[in-house]
């Protein structure tokens, strides 16, 4: 009997000190889950930035064909609503699944995590004069290889240049024409040196940190061939 009221005397000596243990060390519990989250959140949200939105505002949201992203005062909520419908009569497309665009609500989630972790972009540095060099001579058009099977041109064309040069190349208000006429002049390497490094005086992002040379080459492939 004894034994037993001894017994009950440390479980309830336990349960004492292990309660008010348990609750103040709660909080930081809970608060080092919500950092972790939101990390792997951002994580997330790096990737689909770096695959949709880079190409127009900026590797770290400093500006490019679109806004600055970085250091924005949009809350949350009106984050999330633009990204997921867009901004009608700008080159801003919607995103959201319900709007006809391909991220669901947590993958626009994670990217307004991400594009929140940007801080402010810094001031623009003045750029270095170049000396003057004697220019080299352009090497050989490399002749277009047939694109890799796992390359949908198609696919890449709407989600990367439809929303500026038009869905059937015609061009927007936004970009120009894309047609046989208008890139005539041009040749392949003129044309791929423009999708990789853009032109961003006319607003035409980059896409040489976004698209892998296989892309880049099916993209130009697909342009001709849809201009014919």
């Amino acid at each position: 009997m004894q034994f037993k009221i001894f017994i009950g005397l440390v479980l309830t000596l336990i349960i004492v000190v292990f309660i008010p243990v348990y609750w103040a060390t709660e909080p930081g519990r809970q608060e080092n889950a919500l950092a972790r989250q939101t990390a792997e959140s951002v994580d997330r949200g790096a990737e689909k930035y770096a695959s949709n939105c880079a190409a127009c505002h900026g590797s770290q949201g400093e500006r490019g064909l679109g806004r600055a992203l970085a250091g924005t005062m949009l809350d949350s909520k009106a984050l999330q609503r633009v990204i997921a419908r867009g901004v009608p009569g700008t080159a801003m497309p919607p995103w959201g699944v319900e709007d006809g665009g391909p991220l669901k609500d947590y993958q626009i989630r994670d990217l307004v995590a991400f594009i929140e972790s940007l801080g402010a972009p810094a001031a623009a540095a003045p750029k270095p004069v170049a000396p003057p060099s004697t220019p080299t001579p352009a090497p050989p058009s490399p002749s277009l290889s047939p694109a890799a099977p796992s390359v949908d041109a198609r696919a890449l064309y709407t989600g990367k240049c439809s929303v500026c040069h038009g869905a059937d190349l015609q061009g927007s208000r936004f970009g120009p024409p894309l047609t046989t006429e208008s890139l005539r002049a041009k040749s392949d390497a003129d044309i791929r040196k423009v999708i990789q490094d853009g032109i961003p005086s006319k607003g035409m992002p980059p896409f040489g940190n976004t698209l892998s040379a296989e892309e880049m080459d099916a993209l130009l492939r697909f342009i001709k061939d849809a201009g014919t």
